[in-house]
């Protein structure tokens, strides 16, 4: 792996922030393979920076590549981890208007809310259910759109997982009530199903899915905290979509989710 200067991560960093911006890459002439999984993670974080200066606000955190169907379509080999941060936290009933998305693509998720923090590995899946206030049926957005080829982890670490926006689900279950390996996912486009899972495809368990982020805050000094936002993974492949689309994430236990494309 090839050493890169702070100076030249600092502006791969703003090259991701000025796409998720203004849809345009400044491309820089690096190869993105050649950065360790800590320099992605660097970049990622001169990333959050630069949106944080300009008023976004980090309100939790994502996990992404965590089942098969995801890594074969990404083409990566293990989780990343991510931000969450408004503005783009969306919720149920709000429209989404495609033109301010590149190449817009979804996934299903489930929405955890901590209410206690969590900062030690390994925990009891008892404890991590006692710290999660509630669960909700989700989507997360997507830029669909790569910047270097071929697709390397390490462009999914940068971009801060391609992630754009989250919307919520207005349904909450206590997260007892989620079966946390047998929870069936189910995508519907204009009323057809178009992908389906269950939650054991993420890591074995979304909670498993928990505790990776729980071990990354740590090495990195950091706790996930009570009030944040936790999207494990999503059980199916990413689905693209276009104006005029309605798509509706179906959960056994945690209810279901839709979202009108405009």
């Amino acid at each position: 792996m090839m050493n890169y200067e702070t100076a030249v991560l600092k502006r791969l960093a703003q090259s991701f922030y000025t796409f998720f911006r203004t849809g345009v890459f400044r491309s820089e002439q690096i190869d993105i393979s050649k950065l360790t999984l800590e320099q992605a993670y660097e970049c990622q974080h001169y990333y959050h920076k630069l949106r944080i200066a300009d008023g976004d606000r980090p309100i939790g955190y994502k996990v992404g590549c965590t089942s098969a169907a995801i890594r074969k379509q990404f083409g990566v080999d293990e989780p990343i981890c991510g931000l969450i941060m408004t503005p783009g936290l969306l919720r149920e009933g709000d429209l989404v208007d495609s033109n301010n998305y590149c190449q817009l693509a979804i996934e299903p998720e489930f929405v955890i809310t901590l209410k206690q923090d969590l900062d030690r590995v390994p925990i009891s899946d008892r404890a991590l259910l006692d710290a999660i206030e509630f669960v909700q049926p989700g989507i997360e957005l997507h830029n669909y759109v790569y910047h270097f080829s071929p697709l390397k982890q390490q462009e999914v670490i940068c971009s801060n997982g391609i992630h754009a926006a989250q919307l919520v689900g207005n349904n909450k279950v206590l997260a007892s009530k989620v079966h946390w390996q047998l929870e069936g996912v189910a995508v519907f486009k204009n009323g057809e199903l178009v992908a389906s899972g269950v939650a054991a495809d993420i890591m074995g368990s979304p909670l498993n899915s928990l505790r990776f982020l729980i071990q990354h805050l740590r090495k990195q000094g950091e706790k996930l905290k009570v009030g944040e936002l936790v999207i494990p993974g999503s059980a199916t492949a990413l689905i693209s979509v276009v104006a005029g689309d309605e798509i509706t994430c179906s959960f056994t236990n945690v209810g279901s989710v839709t979202m009108k494309v405009v």
